[in-house]
């Protein structure tokens, strides 16, 4: 059976059944993400056996009558209970494509979770998955030692200065959270980053009042002069996966590489209290680029980012993407949709 859940209620039900999943699955970040006119959906498919639950953003495209699906920023994906090789999934294919029909739906993309099961087998069967980059993951399920065996000794020589120059706090006031914000512009800014990482003030707000994700700012504090030198959003979600969503750091103190010892002082924590996996992410845009070195510094436990596209009407696809004036011949990107696709 095939279901659209809207509602907070059955969503959350929902994720409480299935084999695991990350705050960018929970009806509260979707909410969060979803502009005015789009449409958050968590499309569920049971049988006696087994449960798929696949969260998703249905966007309206411009002049136009049609729609698309898309993911939260971040690692999205379908969810799942109970999926094995030899579980047949036709029949959740064949609804899926009636649903997306219905909905006046030319195409979809979701990024994938490589932290959770199976959903390369889940979505194979539709469209194509590519292997976009590479993550780097820090296994909290080995020793602190373990892990610290892993780091460059850039990395080692900066924690252990950092230990004596800085002091961690956990900041959730509203006047922490504006001081976070502050602090996230101005690197964002500072790196040129794409407009895209510019979130709205309330997309943080309301990133730390979810009870379905544990949601924290950890602040680096100067311990000469008890100024706030940088900062990290950490989400914890089922006891199970940490990740480094967010950080800012002001720059007279990105010398000291101060985010480096709040990493670590997540990592030590989350290790204690028993989480599996701590995600740092990759470079920008996916590339391999000196954030993801800073990253790699802290271990090479690489997982691999992919991404989920299918086009279900090429015709109205390729007509779309023809009247894209950014689109130039010469032009190679794996941008999708390419109607989207802006410079």
């Amino acid at each position: 059976m095939m279901k659209i859940i809207g509602n907070k209620k059955e969503w959350d039900a929902l994720l409480d059944k299935v084999a695991g999943y990350d705050f960018y699955h929970t009806y509260d970040y979707h909410i969060n993400c979803a502009h005015d006119d789009e449409e958050i959906a968590l499309i569920s498919y049971t049988t006696k056996d087994t449960i798929i639950a696949f969260p998703v953003l249905i966007r309206p495209i411009k002049n136009s009558s049609f729609f698309d699906v898309t993911s939260v920023y971040g690692y999205g994906g379908p969810l799942s209970k109970n999926i094995t090789p030899d579980t047949n999934l036709t029949p959740f294919y064949n609804k899926l494509r009636i649903y997306f029909q219905q909905k006046n739906i030319i195409c979809a993309y979701s990024s994938l979770n490589p932290y959770i099961d199976n959903q390369k087998r889940i979505l194979s069967g539709l469209g194509k998955i590519e292997n976009i980059s590479k993550i780097v993951n820090l296994n909290l399920k080995q020793t602190l030692e373990e892990q610290e065996s892993n780091f460059s000794k850039t990395t080692k020589r900066y924690i252990n200065r950092n230990k004596k120059l800085f002091y961690s706090r956990i900041g959730k006031t509203k006047e922490d959270v504006a001081i976070f914000i502050d602090m996230y512009y101005k690197t964002m800014s500072r790196l040129q980053a794409n407009e895209n990482y510019f979130f709205k003030e309330d997309y943080f707000y309301d990133i730390l009042k979810s009870n379905q994700y544990n949601a924290e700012i950890v602040f680096a504090v100067a311990k000469d002069t008890n100024t706030i030198a940088s900062a990290a959003l950490i989400i914890k979600t089922d006891k199970t996966i940490i990740q480094y969503h967010l950080s800012g750091t002001l720059e007279e103190y990105k010398h000291l590489s101060p985010i480096r010892f709040i990493l670590n002082e997540v990592r030590v924590q989350g290790t204690l209290e028993g989480y599996s996996y701590f995600n740092l992410g990759g470079g920008f845009g996916g590339n391999h680029d000196s954030l993801f070195d800073f990253k790699a510094s802290f271990s090479n436990d690489y997982k691999k980012f992919k991404v989920w596209k299918y086009i279900l009407n090429t015709e109205e696809y390729n007509t779309l993407s023809s009247q894209n004036k950014n689109l130039t011949p010469l032009l190679k990107t794996s941008f999708f949709p390419l109607y989207r696709y802006n410079k």
